[in-house]
């Protein structure tokens, strides 16, 4: 288990470690807050081959994801995955009333 952070050694083992790996997945493990409590879920990053950054996770090289996604490992966490669907959180609402029926149209008195 390698996991590297935003400093200048780390960065350059892992820049070499992108480089040399292309496809390999890393992890990087964050807090969703939630009204009913904070969850820790983790997000997978895969590097495509580039000849001019070494490696890129969609418009991200691996300097910009060592910066923003903080650290960074090559091990699954065992926490749940971020974007795995969720269950019934992100099911829609069925419980939801009808929809508003329309106004009826006010006729105005004419004096």
């Amino acid at each position: 288990m390698t996991t590297w952070t935003a400093t200048r050694g780390d960065l350059k083992k892992f820049l070499r470690d992108v480089a040399s790996n292309p496809g390999k997945t890393y992890y990087a493990v964050t807090t969703c807050v939630q009204p009913g409590g904070n969850i820790r879920a983790y997000r997978e990053i895969v590097f495509k081959p580039s000849r001019l950054w070494g490696g890129t996770w969609g418009h991200h090289g691996a300097q910009g994801v060592l910066a923003n996604y903080g650290p960074i490992t090559d091990v699954k966490p065992n926490v749940r995955a971020l974007f795995d669907g969720g269950g019934k959180q992100h099911a829609p609402n069925t419980a939801v009333a009808e929809p508003a029926k329309p106004a009826k149209k006010r006729i105005l008195a004419r004096r």
